[in-house]
């Protein structure tokens, strides 16, 4: 038998998962707290209304892993009131004045997120994070 000399030589793979890893967790807006905050600033005589089968549906805010790399990049909402898809933006209190990277939230966390529609006005809200998935705690 003839035997063939090859170099040694170290190859390098990129490791790809077999299995897409998202953000395991959703939202809904608490409707209640946003309208009554909505009335005090006198936006929702305006139109800035909250309601459960919109932004109140946890279905409706939509988590993007832009790079593909399991960590959640943004969240939009969707299923508006012929608004279209709406950035939300993430922030860590109340008064929304510091935002908050989607990175850092973890189910069980208050989050506060505000959309902005084409024509200027802004809903302000409120939600509890919650598990989508009990049964897999650490990725869906």
């Amino acid at each position: 038998m003839k035997q063939k000399w090859i170099r040694p030589q170290t190859t390098i793979e990129k490791f790809v998962p077999d299995e897409y890893i998202a953000a395991c967790w959703g939202v809904r807006c608490d409707t209640d707290w946003a309208n009554a905050y909505e009335i005090r600033q006198g936006d929702y005589q305006r139109g800035v209304t909250h309601d459960a089968a919109h932004c109140g549906n946890p279905g409706n805010q939509v988590i993007y892993d832009d790079d593909d790399d399991g960590i959640a990049d943004r969240m939009i909402e969707t299923g508006t009131d012929g608004l279209g898809d709406l950035t939300c933006t993430i922030y860590w209190d109340s008064g929304f004045s510091s935002i908050r990277k989607i990175s850092t939230v973890q189910p069980d966390d208050i989050i506060y997120w505000t959309t902005t529609a084409s024509d200027g006005r802004t809903w302000n809200h409120k939600g509890t994070v919650f598990k989508t998935n009990f049964a897999r705690p650490n990725h869906s």
